[in-house]
């Protein structure tokens, strides 16, 4: 006999609609698949939404409780509920969230790694997540001797509608000019980085190379909308959805779960554009390392990063050899020659002459003899290599 479908209650997990949410697609994932739920209700998070839900004839529900209105009215339902926000420190029933503070030490930690000691944190209004993600983030770097400047958004609570106001923006340029570059600023949720980033080059800053930003909230909405490509440390919001399927199923099923906490771990840091650069002090030399990594990939050559920097190529190349340990050609060498194992590990990989070309080189003829001179092998016997190392070690 097929089971009966559990009829399933949603509040803040919008899966009537076209969503990109991965908690959300994880739970209507389990819907489908299982044929176990049907969804009966699905609202916004509000105080009406819980009110609403204390009415309705429920086997279970996965909610968001963003209040402390909420939280009352939600341990007032009579079947089993699951939280899934951060809010709230204490939401009062079982609970699945995010472990924000590893959040945001793997922010600060990334940064530290890039070698920057001069630090900017953007603290927004919010709940006990932003205070999470804030206390580890400070305290991490603080730890590494560093004292972070702050600022503090004045904006209501923080959605992609609801921009910062222009005294606001005005405010953050002043605020980050008195960073002095090259810093990393952390952002303790994403709403705004469009915005901010904007003024950031409104106050004579770019985008890696005077400053770089990683957030510590992330919305695949918002990063769209960002004019350099936003790095983040990562949520695991499909482990978050799945694990919150199955602490509702075993409460249906009569097991006890008061006061319960489930934390998930982030997946980790996705580096993009914004922090695609390490901490150099020489600004000619971070702006010429700069170049190489964004345009590498192209048919340039050290004439071209000359026309980017004031100085000359002998004081060029004795300043890039200090702070790096290599010329400024041996570094852009490097650099293509790593591109062209990337593609060489492709399945299927493309042909030499391709590989060539996608890294900045003419033709075939030029990739073998800038590869050899690299590597000490061909790309071809390089290639044949390490498809063999990766096949005994799978």
């Amino acid at each position: 006999m097929k089971p009966k479908q559990k009829r399933i209650a949603l509040i803040g997990l919008p899966v009537f609609q076209s969503v990109n949410n991965l908690s959300s697609v994880a739970v209507a994932r389990h819907a489908e698949e299982t044929g176990r739920w049907r969804f009966v209700f699905s609202a916004e998070a509000s105080v009406k939404a819980f009110k609403f839900l204390r009415t309705l004839d429920c086997d279970g529900a996965i909610v968001r409780i963003m209040s402390e209105a909420m939280r009352r009215e939600a341990k007032k339902i009579q079947f089993p509920v699951v939280n899934i926000s951060s809010w709230l420190a204490d939401s009062g029933v079982p609970t699945v969230r995010h472990d924000f503070r590893a959040i945001g030490r793997l922010a600060a930690e990334h940064l530290l790694e890039k070698g920057f000691r001069r630090f900017g944190c953007v603290i927004v209004p919010g709940g006990s997540y932003i205070q999470d993600r804030c206390a580890a983030f400070l305290e991490t770097v603080r730890n590494r001797g560093c004292q972070p400047a702050l600022f503090h958004l004045r904006t209501e609570q923080p959605f992609l509608s609801q921009a910062i106001a222009p005294e606001e923006r005005r405010r953050f340029a002043d605020w980050v000019r008195t960073l002095q570059p090259p810093a990393a600023i952390g952002l303790m949720d994403d709403w705004d980085a469009p915005t901010l980033m904007s003024a950031c080059r409104e106050a004579g800053l770019e985008i890696p190379r005077d400053v770089v930003m990683i957030t510590t909230g992330c919305h695949s909405e918002v990063l769209p909308l960002c004019p350099v490509p936003l790095s983040a440390a990562q949520e695991n919001q499909e482990l978050l959805g799945r694990l919150a399927v199955a602490c509702l199923d075993d409460l249906m099923s009569g097991k006890r779960l008061e006061n319960f906490t489930v934390t998930v771990p982030p997946l980790g840091v996705v580096e993009r554009v914004s922090t695609a650069t390490m901490a150099i002090e020489d600004r000619e030399v971070a702006h010429a390392v700069e170049f190489i990594r964004a345009h590498g990939f192209e048919p340039i050559n050290i004439s071209d990063v000359l026309a980017r920097v004031n100085i000359s190529r002998v004081t060029l190349e004795r300043r890039f050899r200090q702070v790096t340990g290599e010329t400024p050609h041996a570094y852009l060498i490097q650099q293509r020659v790593r591109r062209a194992q990337e593609l060489l590990l492709q399945d299927p990989a493309p042909s030499l002459q391709e590989v060539g070309r996608q890294c900045g080189l003419l033709d075939r003829r030029r990739l073998n003899q800038v590869f050899r001179q690299a590597t000490g092998v061909s790309p071809t016997t390089w290639r044949e290599r390490n498809h063999l190392a990766r096949g005994k070690s799978t």
